[in-house]
């Protein structure tokens, strides 16, 4: 999924180092400084997360803020457990047919936070809901693998021809294109979790706003005060309610990841979704027990608009590629152990080989820019003939995301490209490149399950994430060819042989991979460090002695 990240605060820490917070930092809203006296409960989390959500209905979001709320609001068949692997969730057994493209679920006897009984005909609506193209879900392509979403998505089979259906309330038949021994991981995702029907049919698209808002989950919906925070408090009807330890999950909007560290050092925030890559050195000195140094499956790129010109000429991408200086980024901005991607997929990807790269890895810095050089005057670059366009970025605040958009920027000006930096809020960058409105833009994605296909159908020509409009037949039918191998090892060899062809073409340019770059105090227990950056509230508790005694 899109993935971005944020923080905030103050305080003297267990080392003893105190912190002269600027004015700016500390002026808080009177509403924080209330929350942030009063909540200090071991029953109250307080989270930063990034940014802004735009969506709390699963099957119109698409992006990290909105993802981590929803986990806490809804689950599907399956949700992540502390380490992201599938756990059980509404299913209670599951059996597979032996072509591998049947599943049958038997799912628990359950209840909507409003008291009604979850039945396996809210997941028929749920998934029919996604795929239906009024629906318009960027997201929709996540159910392909099951049988007639693509073509039910492209307005060619009706929604009800879907390869789902409820044999009874407590049983779900699900049919696929193709095996996909995955699903258990896929099934995890919000986008699959079942919907209130009888609530959304009433409500429409109001029905996920507080005071409508019916979930399944572990948390119920409470508040929702804009660019302030979410509120949700504890489901009294989850179906495991009594291991449950929170009482309510407050989510904070941190986009301003320096700010947000003062408040994570101010005990005002619990965790932390992003660190400042600048106060890197510091939070090594004097709160490493709050980082984990971990690979995620997170790869940032850069997205050229491929409809646009030059960006719709093979070799002025190549030349952006040349010019990028991954190991100055790394290393001398970022400073928080990413490893420089020359391929999309990162490397711990489950069941994926791993030796893929651009064909100019080999080269030095100034090998890179000489061919790059060459490349631009080639298309009628030059000193005398720059090409100005625009480059997008998802904050609007200072740190390292504008840091390594003024180094991109000097980069591209070596090959005679000169681009305009403008920074977009979070909840609006994501809109405006799904629409494509763009010339350049700096993105990431995070795996939504551990599998290579959740990072290569960002450029299959018909998936609503494919920013830049990238279009291989031969790159398509490489990706459907490899969903129809059963086995694990053939599949793997074809998706890398995609993966191939996107480099070849010059599809993006793939950044770094990330590192785990998330705050925690370890008073919290059932929060880890895991490859895909879920944390789900159900899991959490606190330690409340060790919390006072280290905000004394």
């Amino acid at each position: 999924m899109a993935s971005s990240k944020t923080w905030n605060r103050r305080l003297a820490l267990a080392g003893g180092v105190a912190l002269a917070a600027g004015a700016g930092a500390m002026a808080l809203s009177s509403r924080r400084r209330h929350i942030h006296r009063t909540l200090v409960g071991p029953d109250t989390l307080l989270r930063g997360n990034a940014g802004e959500p735009e969506t709390l209905d699963p099957s119109l979001a698409s992006d990290q803020p909105d993802a981590e709320i929803i986990g806490d609001l809804m689950v599907g068949l399956f949700m992540p457990d502390p380490a992201a692997r599938p756990y059980p969730a509404m299913a209670t057994s599951w059996t597979t047919s032996a072509d591998g493209l049947t599943w049958i679920f038997h799912l628990r006897d359950a209840r909507w936070s409003d008291n009604t009984p979850i039945t396996a005909q809210d997941f028929v609506f749920s998934w029919q809901r996604l795929v239906t193209p009024a629906t318009a879900s960027t997201y929709a392509y996540y159910l392909y693998p099951v049988k007639n979403a693509e073509p039910i998505n492209a307005g060619k089979m009706a929604p009800e021809t879907l390869g789902v259906r409820a044999l009874d309330d407590h049983t779900l038949e699900v049919h696929l294109e193709n095996p996909a021994p995955y699903f258990p991981q896929m099934l995890m995702h919000q986008t699959t979790s079942p919907l209130p029907r009888h609530v959304v049919k009433a409500k429409g698209a109001g029905w996920a706003q507080p005071g409508s808002y019916v979930g399944n989950g572990a948390f119920v919906l409470k508040e929702w005060v804009p660019n302030d925070h979410v509120l949700v408090e504890k489901n009294p009807l989850f179906y495991e309610a009594d291991k449950v330890r929170l009482r309510q999950v407050y989510f904070f909007p941190t986009n301003d990841y320096g700010a947000a560290l003062q408040r994570f050092r101010a005990g005002e925030l619990d965790t932390q979704d992003k660190l400042p890559g600048q106060e890197i050195d510091w939070i090594r000195a004097n709160i490493p027990q709050t980082i984990s140094n971990k690979p995620q499956l997170v790869t940032e790129i850069v997205a050229v608009n491929h409809r646009r010109k030059p960006f719709d000429d093979i070799r002025v991408r190549e030349a952006i590629n040349l010019a990028i200086n991954r190991e100055a980024l790394t290393d001398r901005i970022k400073r928080v152990g990413d490893v420089p991607a020359y391929n999309l997929v990162p490397p711990t990807t489950a069941n994926y080989p791993t030796g893929n790269s651009f064909d100019f890895k080999h080269l030095n810095q100034r090998q890179r820019l000489d061919k790059a050089c060459a490349l631009m005057r080639a298309v009628g670059f030059g000193e005398n003939n720059r090409c100005k366009t625009t480059f997008l970025i998802r904050s609007t605040t200072a740190g390292s995301e504008r840091a390594i958009a003024a180094a991109i920027q000097q980069m591209l000006a070596q090959i005679w490209l000169d681009i305009a930096i403008i920074p977009n809020d979070f909840q609006i960058f994501y809109p405006t490149i799904q629409v494509h409105d763009f010339d350049i833009a700096q993105s990431g994605w995070q795996a939504d399950f551990n599998d290579a296909i959740t990072f290569l159908n960002l450029l299959r020509s018909d998936s609503g994430d494919n920013w830049g409009l990238y279009n291989s037949p031969a790159y398509d039918a490489m990706l459907a060819g490899a969903q129809a191998e059963i086995n694990l090892e053939s599949r793997g060899q074809k998706l890398a042989a995609a993966e191939r062809i996107a480099l070849a073409d010059q599809a993006l340019m793939p950044l770094w991979f990330w590192n785990d770059s998330n705050l925690a105090w370890p008073y919290l227990s059932g929060w880890e460090a895991n490859p895909l950056d879920y944390h789900r509230s159900r899991w959490v508790s606190i330690d409340q002695r060790a919390r006072i005694t280290l905000f004394a």
